[in-house]
């Protein structure tokens, strides 16, 4: 079987692991195929492009949605859209393929027990795609395949995402090892080995890793799980469509979630969130608007958070416009305004904008937004609380911040409707329930086509909609204090992979090749 196959096969079940498919189960040999393959590599150039090959197929399954976002939401062309979606998967590609790359280089100088050092040299890799290129794209990181398993997941509130990352690597490159030291000569380099107790250590040492990962798991779903929820919200779901004409979008969004919220039963609804979505009236200026909205805000003990355009200070001769979420008091006054800070490249600014000077020649509707210079921390029924706005909870590191700065429950604006029906709003919520876990937070998900959702401190769904329909999700939440260790440490997980990674290469520089 050529070897350049396992790369193939790995693809193929990385992409099955994760939603829409959502084998999670799959996640535990998904990758076994491509540490096989890098175990039995020629060259550091064969490793390399091995793991892209993986890398390729698993995002151009998985991405899939992106031609359609970049048409609908940058308005670009069709036939460059796809251009764009190859490149950005060829470029993804590249960190699988570097870490790759990276063990097979150890390999080949200290020997090939330093396969064993690929979850290590893995998360190094899933921190560079949090960060760079355009600010990062932390979407398919491996812990995201175990979402629907709760006690797996607890350890984020140590590790970040990043730890249950690292778990499902190791099983993965457990396995391998005992595969590649006990198999026929197809993994084995065309040596004939007997099986020894060094085959069995490293399974030995992850079966002790999930274990003490469960037992973690399980007393932490028993305590979170019984967090207070004193409060109920309401998210409402307009599910207005991007396509839909401007008299259609500005009817919807005033009088349609105004009559959205006239079915619910104020009494027992605490606060209302209205979620991200095109914004044809300005908060600010559309006194109309300003006035229903306020009184909206009024029905309910906490008032109202929702998501509309900020404009701010005149700068070069055009004001400066903002992605925003205004927390309106039970009162409704303004308690303050959250300007998004990570943008979505292409879609809400232009990267490298001297570079790609032609980018708004092809569409116009691309980098109108100017990106927030502060994670704010804003008041909710007078308690700290503080939103995050679609694109940025996927950023384990820049949600935790939130956090760390006092808030006590997250509110998650989001259109997911730029995604049509695929496999996006799929992986989006799993990756939401994710940021419940790490912060201990209620999440307060109010997507405009779905899923809106309710979620707990544990990453458990209290309640949730549907996709691609108008609805209310109902679900209590309550304010929570304590502070995880990721909340107020970040990655330190991740940072010392990063040491370990970098002193097997230190140490690989120094020793001689023994391949």
């Amino acid at each position: 079987m050529p070897l350049f196959l396992l790369s193939a096969a790995a693809g193929f079940l990385m992409a099955a692991a994760f939603p829409r498919a959502n084998q999670s189960w799959l996640g535990w040999a998904a990758w076994i195929p491509l540490i096989l393959f890098v175990a039995r590599a020629q060259s550091r150039r064969a490793a390399f492009l091995g793991g892209w090959l993986a890398g390729v197929i698993e995002f151009f399954i998985l991405l899939r949605w992106m031609p359609g976002v970049m048409v609908s939401y940058g308005g670009m062309p069709a036939f460059l859209s796809w251009a764009a979606y190859a490149l950005c998967v060829a470029v993804l590609a590249c960190y699988p393929a570097a870490a790759c790359a990276f063990t097979r280089h150890l390999i080949f100088r200290r020997g090939e027990r330093s396969l064993l050092f690929f979850p290590f040299v893995w998360i190094v890799m899933e921190i560079a795609a949090s960060v760079s290129p355009m600010g990062g794209f932390p979407w398919l990181l491996a812990g995201y395949t175990q979402t629907r398993f709760l006690t797996v997941i607890q350890i984020a509130d140590i590790t970040g995402i990043y730890g249950v990352s690292f778990l499902v690597i190791c099983i993965n490159t457990a396995i391998s090892w005992f595969l590649f030291r006990c198999s026929p000569d197809m993994f084995a380099n065309g040596i004939k080995r007997k099986m020894t107790f060094e085959a069995f250590v490293p399974l030995l040492a992850s079966a002790a890793l999930v274990l003490c990962t469960l037992i973690y798991g399980y007393a932490a779903v028993n305590r979170w799980g019984k967090s207070e929820a004193p409060f109920q919200a309401a998210l409402l779901q307009g599910n207005i469509a991007v396509d839909a004409s401007y008299d259609a979008i500005t009817e919807k969004f005033q009088n349609g979630y105004e009559r959205m919220a006239g079915s619910l039963d104020t009494g027992s609804v605490d606060v209302l969130v209205l979620p991200e979505s095109s914004a044809p009236k300005l908060f600010q200026n559309d006194e109309d608007y300003r006035r229903v909205m306020e009184n909206l805000a009024r029905r309910y003990p906490m008032g109202l958070v929702l998501s509309n355009i900020n404009m701010g200070e005149w700068r070069d001769e055009a004001p400066e416009y903002f992605n925003s979420a205004f927390f309106l008091s039970g009162d409704g006054s303004l308690a303050g305004v959250y300007d998004k800070i990570h943008l979505v490249p292409f879609g809400e600014y232009i990267p490298y904008k001297k570079l790609l000077f032609f980018a708004e020649t092809v569409s116009k509707e691309m980098g109108g937004f100017s990106a927030g210079r502060e994670p704010r921390v804003l008041a909710l029924g007078g308690r700290p609380a503080n939103a995050v706005i679609c694109f940025e909870a996927v950023f384990p590191d820049f949600v935790r911040r939130f956090a760390a700065g006092g808030s006590q429950v997250i509110v998650n604006l989001t259109n997911d409707g730029w995604y049509g029906i695929s496999a996006a709003p799929y992986q989006h919520l799993e990756i939401a329930r994710v940021r419940a876990v790490e912060n201990r937070r209620y999440f307060l998900r109010a997507a405009n086509t779905g899923f809106s959702a309710v979620i707990e401190p544990t990453g458990r769904i209290a309640a949730s909609t549907g996709l691609a329909e108008e609805a209310i999700c109902l679900g209590r939440f309550g304010f929570i204090e304590e502070k995880t260790f990721y909340s107020r440490y970040g990655n330190v997980f991740a940072w010392l992979c990063v040491i370990i990674s970098a002193a097997a290469g230190i140490l690989a520089a120094r020793g001689r090749k023994v391949l």
